[in-house]
């Protein structure tokens, strides 16, 4: 992958695993775009509408703990240092 391509894109277009969930990928992707969107009537919409609402779930958990991991790395300091942090202060370090 280069960094012209799209996250889950691999170099021909097809859509690729990139995060380890076999479904749910775009319902969590949604989802996450009308929350950031500040957007509850969007979410509820997305979330009722998917197929499987528990699969969009744990691979919305699986890609936050991604993003928490990698900021982690990208700070130098261990994982469990920036788990703690979030759960004293609620604030995430990304």
């Amino acid at each position: 992958m280069t960094l012209v391509q799209p996250v889950g894109m691999d170099e021909i277009g097809s859509s690729v695993d990139a995060c380890g969930c076999d479904s749910g990928f775009v319902t969590a992707i949604s989802m996450a775009e009308a929350a950031a969107d500040r957007n509850p009537a969007w979410w509820n919409e997305i979330r009722t509408g998917a197929d499987d609402a528990l699969d969009a779930a744990y691979c919305s958990s699986k890609l936050l703990g991604a993003l928490i991991q990698s900021a982690a790395h990208r700070l130098g300091v261990p994982a469990a240092d920036i788990w703690g942090h979030i759960r004293r202060t609620g604030e995430l370090p990304l």
